[in-house]
């Protein structure tokens, strides 16, 4: 009878032995499985931030015709949009232009992508807080108005910055002349200043011809020290009733695209 209770007991402890390694290879089963998983979702993580931050860099916008209204100014005549970017050296936007037939150059307005910095200084607002800056083109009708469409149009630089000598843009008393119907390839390069230092610089093209190539200053806050949009902003004006004109105009964009260099 002994023999037999001590067989038994024997009996009993193996196979708690063997329950005991099968939960314990479960356990392990179990905890790599859990750590892949882990590991992979990390991974994709880190791999969707990559991917995110790869798109806030670089963009395109394809083709499309913008109609200026009637004795409108602004951007309630026009259109005034962003993309969101993102950069702290060096950034480009290239996009090409059309002024379409019939364009009624009045006074001029601002036209084109541009590159917008920190604040996005624009509309009468200087940089000269060091807080942002902004890059745009415009065009420019000296002996245009609401009542003369106007001759001898050209396109010029349009840069807010910290040290910018007046309120509005500083166009560098640079000119590009152009005509209607003429499809223009166009570039604007920007890169940051480091602290309080004169050491970025603009950059303009137009059909490969450089505008502009100027060392600038643009900011001297480090938390603004960024390009964070591209815009594309196509209005009349100025504010004087001389920049309107008395019918609708359109400019034709047929592609555009920008990114960190």
């Amino acid at each position: 009878m002994k023999k037999i209770l001590k067989l038994t007991c024997l009996l009993f402890i193996v196979l708690m032995f063997n329950s005991c390694e099968k939960e314990q290879d479960l356990n392990v089963s179990q905890s790599t499985s859990k750590d892949v998983s882990q590991s992979a979702n990390k991974d994709e993580s880190q791999s969707t931030k990559k991917e995110t931050a790869a798109a806030a860099v670089l963009g395109s916008a394809g083709a499309r015709t913008i109609t200026l209204q009637t004795n409108t100014l602004s951007c309630p005549g026009g259109l005034c949009t962003s993309y969101g970017v993102w950069s702290e050296g060096v950034y480009t936007v290239w996009f090409q232009m059309k002024f379409n037939s019939g364009f009624y150059w009045s006074r001029g307005g601002k036209c084109g992508y541009g590159i917008l910095i920190g604040d996005q200084n624009t509309g009468g607002d200087p940089g000269w807080d060091g807080n942002g800056g902004s890059a745009r083109f415009m065009w420019y009708c000296p002996n245009g108005s609401n009542s003369a469409k106007g001759s001898g149009a050209y396109l010029q630089p349009y840069v807010y910055y910290k040290d910018q000598p007046g309120q509005f843009g500083n166009d560098f008393g640079k000119k590009y002349y152009i005509q209607e119907g003429v499809t223009y390839n166009c570039q604007i390069s920007v890169k940051l200043n480091t602290g309080s230092n004169t050491n970025g610089y603009v950059k303009y093209y137009v059909n490969g011809t450089e505008m502009l190539n100027q060392t600038i200053r643009w900011v001297t806050n480090d938390s603004k020290r960024n390009v964070n949009a591209v815009s594309l902003h196509t209005f009349r004006g100025g504010s004087q009733e001389y920049w309107k004109a008395p019918v609708t105009s359109s400019i034709y964009y047929p592609s555009a695209s920008w990114d960190a260099q």
